[in-house]
């Protein structure tokens, strides 16, 4: 089996020059146009991959479009995506004028010290967070949340306090605290606990195709597992999404071929093998079909 590229503190480290980083668990760092490089094949994130950290991005000036599960949002000034673990995500593309910052929380580091938002802001559901990976806020709320991630990077630079972790951890806290006062002061982000019969559907054929989009290209696989007809999976899919199934199918194969294409290692037929195409060229046809750009073509950009 191909590896699955990955997101996490590691190949993040290796392209930025600067940032604070406790323990491979906590990353914090201000970035800005010129911290991508020239090309952008050369970005943070160059090809899709699934998320190993709860990522967060902030945007004090420019814009940035991320693909987040498949579907590419633009962020915009005093604006902040997040992106949970074992989300599939790809930086699309930023403007010139572009100035943020980042927040990565290793999902290990998670699991050992407790999720940062447990007991201390209500819980969003898979399906909410997939309907909004991002939300603008007001200037002094974004500032002051800078403010609050600023005192987190102080705290991380305190290499000689005995109590270290745990001023750093309230200092995580208190941001997650500021951030969830902000975002749910909002009445359009008060979200029901209750989801439709169809949003339901929706978050469950989500889990299914991050699991078996590889080998299952056929929507009655997943209307199967479902209990319903294909028939009907399409039409929910529609009206929550705007896509149907076979098109959710066919850019989940897309996304995945891309990250395998951007390792070196890997040939077009190895590709062509882990995504359960019948032989390298009805792969080729499909990848230019939905990208119009060969396998071979897409690995030299």
């Amino acid at each position: 089996m191909i590896a699955q590229l990955i997101h996490d503190l590691e190949n993040l480290k290796g392209s930025l020059i600067a940032y604070e980083n406790f323990q491979n668990g906590i990353l914090i760092a201000e970035i800005d146009y010129s911290s991508f490089g020239i090309n952008t094949d050369e970005m943070i994130f160059p090809a899709p991959a699934r998320n190993d950290a709860l990522t967060f991005i902030g945007v004090m000036n420019g814009a940035v479009e991320l693909s987040v599960d498949y579907i590419t949002h633009r962020i915009s000034a005093n604006g902040i995506a997040w992106i949970m673990p074992t989300h599939i995500s790809q930086l699309v593309r930023i403007t010139q004028d572009f100035k943020g910052w980042i927040l990565l929380i290793s999902k290990s580091f998670m699991d050992e010290n407790g999720r940062p938002h447990r007991n201390s802001t209500p819980l969003i559901s898979y399906m909410q967070l997939k309907k909004h990976p991002f939300s603008p806020f007001e200037p002094d709320e974004f500032s002051a949340l800078y403010e609050s991630l600023q005192v987190m990077q102080e705290r991380m630079k305190q290499h000689t306090h005995l109590f270290q972790k745990e001023i750093i951890l309230n200092a995580l806290k208190a941001f997650m605290l500021d951030m969830g006062n902000f975002f749910f002061s909002k009445k359009e982000n008060i979200f029901s606990p209750i989801l439709t019969r169809k949003e339901e559907l929706f978050g469950k054929f989500l889990t299914l195709l991050a699991k078996h989009c590889k080998e299952e290209h056929d929507v009655s696989f997943y209307a199967g597992k479902l209990c319903i007809t294909p028939q009907y999976l399409s039409l929910a899919l529609k009206e929550q999404s705007g896509r149907s199934a076979s098109r959710w199918i066919q850019d989940a194969l897309i996304v995945e071929a891309k990250g395998m294409l951007k390792s070196p290692r890997v040939s077009v037929q190895e590709v062509a093998n882990e995504l359960n195409f019948p032989d390298q060229s009805t792969f080729g046809k499909f990848f230019k079909k939905h990208t119009h750009l060969s396998p071979v073509a897409f690995r030299k950009l």
